[in-house]
């Protein structure tokens, strides 16, 4: 890839140099290993239109190389004005010889059991340009490998049949009780009011979705409480910590809300089998996954080879930037580093997968403060500096880990000097990652936070506070 010359681009997060990027998608690690990572993109311009599935591959969720496209708008088709959100998974595709024959024409075909081929398998939200707020969901197949399109998709369940449907997409597979089952979100109207919803289906086959009922409604007073929305977007339910844990983007419709996409919301609890088998989520907490503004629709994966759930979010370009800036930048939206999940008590904890230590190149010296200017004291004030305060300067682009035993504060330093804060947080130990533009701080023991923010060209940015370590962050072989 050659970098943009660009000080906001984050080069240890984005693949591709140009075009718009949003969701993280149809995340799977494939038989020999390699992740496979997906995502809304168009390749055209910095715009949410005709929306591709980009791709990139890394064995060691370090080292990105980009693929080639996953699933792309076909016309005529359910997907002709966009490959919406959705999953990847490994399928052993019953009743489905041309996937089970790219299967087995592959090298490192895994099985689901004795004779299984387990096919990557790639399903989606398609939508068809008349109501996208409507889609279907689609199947896709792909080689073995996870890298080439076997079989575009086709469509597996068509919009449901359900009263006062707003909206519906985002299609999510989980395993219950020894049988599949399939989720979208989904937002209906009743009594003059929108209220979120999941919408539940069996799809042993997963080419044949059959709407059984609902997961969760919006009316639990537990989801009410803590993940009000018009509708529920890309929900995704993991196993973490011998509980049940919900993600749902909490979207708000454009006739109540100027802007729709909202905040991620959690909620913790069980599933519990209803009267006619199929199962039901019973939440018992919730709570954000990030409370930073920068931050959306994320993904989250069961990693079984390294038993934990890890989850990728989408980072948006920050209100600060005009869609003028963006357009002449030629390129928009980045991923987050993957992020591994884990409980205390009912309260959803984020950290830093341990692979990413392997971007470290080497230990960056922390300057000791002294003299005035502390930690959030205005400029002009003077202040004692509390003891074991440090700061780092770091040229711009940057790329840096630093390691903190507390409070924290980011600002950019401009060329004659004078300082703007765009972060300061008390959240005790945590780490935080810069990339150009993206700043990502993950706490032990509270919520994370995201966000955007751009210096300009010969601005550097400072880091101070109960600073422990730092490094310069870069890819390997870069």
């Amino acid at each position: 890839m050659t970098e943009p010359l660009d000080p906001g681009f984050p080069a240890l997060h984005r693949v591709h140099p140009r075009g718009w990027i949003n969701d993280p998608n149809g995340i799977h690690r494939t038989a020999d290993g390699r992740w496979h990572v997906f995502f809304q993109h168009n390749p055209a311009s910095t715009r949410h239109e005709l929306i591709h599935w980009g791709h990139m591959s890394s064995s060691d969720l370090v080292s990105w190389r980009e693929e080639p496209l996953g699933p792309v708008p076909r016309a005529g088709e359910a997907d002709q004005d966009g490959c919406w959100s959705g999953i990847g998974l490994l399928d052993p595709a019953p009743g489905d010889p041309v996937a089970a024959a790219a299967a087995d024409r592959s090298v490192g075909a895994v099985a689901d059991g004795p004779g299984a081929p387990a096919v990557p398998t790639l399903v989606y939200s398609g939508v068809d340009g008349i109501e996208n707020q409507l889609s279907r969901v689609l199947v896709a197949r792909l080689d073995a490998s996870g890298t080439a399109l076997v079989r575009p998709g086709v469509v597996a369940a068509e919009v449901p049949e359900v009263p006062g449907l707003v909206g519906v997409r985002d299609p999510f597979v989980f395993t219950h009780g020894g049988k599949r089952w399939g989720i979208q979100g989904a937002g209906v109207r009743e009594g003059g009011e929108l209220v979120p919803t999941l919408l539940l289906y069996s799809c042993e086959d997963l080419e044949r979705w059959e709407l059984v009922g609902t997961l969760l409604h919006g009316d639990d007073p537990v989801a009410a409480e803590h993940a009000p929305a018009d509708l529920w977007e890309c929900p995704q339910l993991v196993p973490v910590g011998g509980r049940w844990v919900l993600l749902v983007s909490r979207w708000g419709h454009p006739d109540t809300h100027e802007r729709s996409t909202l905040q991620v919301d959690y909620l913790v609890g069980d599933l519990v089998d209803g009267p006619d088998g199929a199962p039901r989520f019973a939440p018992s907490a919730g709570g954000q996954v990030d409370i930073g503004p920068d931050f959306y629709a994320p993904q989250a994966v069961v990693d079984a080879e390294g038993d934990r759930v890890l989850v990728w979010g989408w980072s948006w370009e920050g209100l600060q930037r005009t869609q003028e800036q963006t357009d002449a930048q030629g390129w928009a939206g980045t991923l987050t580093f993957p992020r591994e999940l884990r409980l205390d008590g009912e309260e959803l904890r984020s950290a830093p997968a341990p692979e990413l230590r392997a971007l470290r190149v080497e230990a960056l010296p922390l300057e000791s403060v002294a003299g005035a200017g502390g930690i959030g004291a205005p400029s002009l004030a003077e202040v004692e500096v509390p003891a074991g305060v440090s700061e780092l300067v770091l040229e711009t682009p940057v790329r840096a880990e630093v390691r903190t035993r507390g409070a924290v504060t980011v600002e950019i330093l401009e060329a004659d000097g004078a300082a703007r804060e765009v972060f300061s947080v008390d959240d005790g130990p945590a780490t935080v990652f810069l990339d150009a533009s993206l700043l990502e701080h993950l706490p032990d023991a509270a919520t994370p936070h995201t966000l955007r923010f751009y210096p300009a060209g010969g601005e550097r940015v400072r880091v101070r506070g109960a600073l422990a370590e730092a490094w310069r962050l870069e890819v390997p072989g870069r």
